[in-house]
């Protein structure tokens, strides 16, 4: 379960038979020890919690358990996101934000009546609840007549596709989802016939959409804020989009209109395939693509690389400053919804850090609380096209004794393995020097090796899955590279 939703479910007890589930759902077995002990709690919960589970899993699902211990079973072959259905309902926090959701306010009375609780018990879930909006400047108020939500209403609508967008197919929350999805779908084919067509994330857009319909049918209403009514790309999806929300009965105008322009951008991919129409269009912001192409050249002659003819990190980066450029107050909103995004250590961008530092401070001085969010995106986009133009960033040694057959086959699956960040190649023992590798470096071996300056991993003649399984912990190292 996404950890955004484990933040919201506010029942200790509730949480705790979600992570077991999770737990077991990615391991084979484990025992009620092993549980007890990562959960935090005492093996007679995990076994009371066990029977809880059982005799609310859905058909299909079973909780199996033998001399080796607990396993998750299912006979269809099912995400285990299917199982969350079953606990969102039992959710105070859970259920307050989805009746918050379709309604400007929710009779206090009313919900609490329709979940058994008190309004002290309301409160102090609500107290929960606030812990988490208050990322998104947000927080819940209860009195004994109503429940509002207090701030402003795209900060509300950017917090609920935050925590909706993994779950869009979850009958719980969107059970007219298959009509929107198919509105939107309609929409995309229009475009293409159009010749408007754009790669994007067809659930990310779908949400937006989905979430934007149901909160103007609330009559919770954007306010006015200043928008650029001539810019060109709102103009070529201007009567798109009004059509696409005609569909579900509404009428979007002024900022509404600008905003649903703005989700459908954010929902555009990066290394897009341009149609004419639209490089034409992408090509009008001139100012825009010359400051991309020229930070990109900088780029390539201090890494000594060829990133503006081998990726798409013009394109790339000119699409980040007009989604900057089409509105700095939607920009920066936006980026409370990534938040949970961690930062990750791209220590191959260390010698270009000033670089991108004089960049940010050159076109981002008047909008300093924006300036760490669009470092973070555009140290992404560099990584990915630095990754992409020269992937091998370490060197192994595949010193292994035995059968030439079996040893060649073994070095072509462990370099399909290891991907294509990693050069693995063979070496016999008495080409081992002092200097032949570096630190970072490393040697997968089934020959004994007296002393090597980087890290030596042992393989049988047949490698073990634990082996294997050493060998993908290597691997970790080199990709996804938190801090």
């Amino acid at each position: 379960m996404d950890e955004m939703m484990k933040t919201c479910i506010t029942e200790k007890d509730l949480l705790r038979q979600i992570l077991l589930l999770e737990t077991l759902a990615n391991h084979q077995q484990m025992t009620s020890k092993a549980l007890a002990t990562l959960l935090g709690t005492t093996e007679r919960t995990i076994f009371s919690d066990i029977i809880s589970i059982r005799q609310q899993l859905p058909p299909h699902w079973s909780l199996a358990a033998d001399s080796n211990g607990l396993s998750l079973q299912t006979s269809d072959s099912l995400p285990v996101s299917q199982l969350w259905e079953i606990f969102f309902p039992q959710s105070i926090g859970i259920s307050l934000l989805k009746a918050l959701l379709f309604s400007h306010s929710v009779g206090t009375q009313g919900f609490i009546q329709e979940n058994g609780i008190s309004l002290e018990t309301l409160r102090r879930h609500t107290l929960k609840l606030n812990q988490t909006l208050v990322d998104f400047s947000l927080q819940i108020r209860v009195t004994a007549s109503k429940i509002v939500v207090e701030g402003n209403e795209i900060n509300l609508r950017l917090f609920y596709h935050r925590l909706l967008l993994p779950y869009t197919h979850n009958n719980y929350f969107f059970s007219e989802y298959t009509i929107h999805e198919s509105h939107y779908y309609e929409f995309l084919t229009a475009l293409n016939k159009n010749k408007l067509d754009i790669d994007v994330e067809q659930v990310f857009g779908t949400c937006w959409f989905f979430i934007n319909t149901i909160r103007i049918k609330a009559n919770c209403r954007i306010d006015d804020f200043t928008f650029n009514v001539t810019d060109r790309f709102f103009a070529l999806f201007k009567q798109p989009l009004v059509a696409l929300y005609e569909k579900e009965g509404v009428y979007v105008e002024t900022s509404e209109h600008f905003f649903s322009f703005y989700c459908f951008l954010e929902s555009w991919n990066y290394n897009n395939h341009w149609s004419p129409l639209i490089r034409e269009t992408l090509t009008s912001y001139a100012t825009i693509c010359q400051k991309a192409t020229d930070f990109v050249l900088l780029i390539d002659d201090t890494l000594q690389l060829d990133l503006a003819h081998q990726t798409r990190l013009i394109d790339n980066l000119s699409l980040l400053l007009i989604k900057v450029q089409e509105s700095t107050k939607l920009s920066v909103q936006f980026q409370s919804e990534y938040q949970d995004i961690r930062d990750f250590n791209y220590p191959q961008l260390v010698s270009i850090d000033p670089l991108i530092t004089d960049f940010i401070q050159q076109h981002f001085s008047k909008t300093a609380h924006l300036q760490q969010s669009i470092a973070m995106t555009l140290r992404l986009l560099i990584q990915q096209a630095r990754l992409q133009a020269d992937p091998v960033i370490a060197k192994g040694l595949f010193v292994f004794q035995g059968d030439p057959a079996w040893k060649v086959y073994l070095l072509h699956e462990l370099k399909d393995y290891l991907g294509r960040r990693i050069s693995l190649a063979a070496a016999e023992p008495g080409q081992l020097t002092a200097g032949s590798l570096a630190a970072s470096d490393f040697i997968l071996s089934n020959f004994p090796i007296e002393s090597a300056n980087c890290p030596i991993y042992y393989l049988s003649m047949v490698p073990t899955k634990n082996e294997l399984s050493q060998v993908t912990e290597l691997i970790q190292t080199y990709y996804l590279n938190y801090r």
